[in-house]
């Protein structure tokens, strides 16, 4: 009797080991979709953080519509993104927790193959006229620049002057300084009211951070400096979390 349930388990254990190696019949992803965030004004990348940073909300319709599910798309560091295992269909677009105002939720045709597609923004805070040097007298990195609203109402709640060892510097991934006088200026309450003319110097004191960990920079390499801007709360309801507007990163080497 034993043999026979045991027998009677080994069949059962392969036909169900047969039945699990069947191959499903779910089609390929058939379409890739790619493009990027740009500036309402002048159509430059909005960049902004890898980790946390900007990201598209996806919905997939067509026969999905009664009961879609909202995906999330990251956006990369550049303010581009790129998705190659896509159906093609109908979607729905929208952005929550990102570093400008969200436009109107898109409803797009995705086609087999490749599919661009960009999105035009207003970024809450435009950062604007910026330079990042080393000042080889003082032994400071030193950045200037000036901001713009992106609406007239927005304000600044912090600027900050980022340094890492590679490209993803910013607010989530920088050097924790053991001398933070200088890299950032922070605006309490319900923020700064943003004049365009003011310009903003954020600088890092190299003598006092010569760590060679994570919080100075005594290794000699090169070192990936970027500024940031947030926007303050004020003004800036139903837009989810506000995340941090950049510039482009800058090398130097130390």
């Amino acid at each position: 009797m034993k043999k026979i349930y045991y027998l009677i388990f080994i069949i059962g254990s392969l036909l169900l080991a047969v039945n699990s190696c069947k191959i499903d019949n779910y089609p390929y992803p058939n379409a890739k979709v790619f493009g990027a965030i740009r500036d309402s004004i002048g159509g430059g990348l909005v960049e902004t953080d890898m980790n946390t940073g900007s990201q598209i909300g996806v919905q997939e319709l067509g026969i999905y519509a009664d009961n879609p599910v909202r995906k999330t798309w990251v956006v990369m560091q550049s303010g581009e993104y790129r998705n190659n295992l896509v159906y093609a269909n109908d979607y729905k677009f929208d952005f929550t927790s990102c570093n400008f105002f969200p436009p109107t939720p898109t409803l797009t045709t995705i086609k087999p193959g490749d599919n661009q597609l960009d999105f035009s923004v207003t970024p809450f805070i435009r950062i604007k006229n910026c330079s990042i040097t080393l000042n080889t007298t003082t032994n400071k990195v030193v950045a200037t620049f000036t901001l713009e609203p992106g609406r007239p109402f927005v304000r600044v709640a912090k600027v900050s002057l980022y340094a890492w060892s590679d490209m993803y510097v910013g607010e989530l991934v920088k050097k924790n300084l053991a001398d933070k006088t200088g890299n950032t200026q922070s605006f309490a309450g319900n923020g700064a009211v943003i004049n365009p003319a003011t310009v903003y110097t954020l600088s890092i004191d190299l003598n006092t951070n010569q760590s060679t960990t994570n919080i100075g920079f005594g290794v000699h390499r090169n070192y990936y400096f970027r500024v940031g801007a947030i926007a303050s709360t004020f003004g800036t309801s139903n837009v989810g979390t506000i995340r941090t507007n950049y510039v482009p990163y800058v090398v130097i080497a130390l």
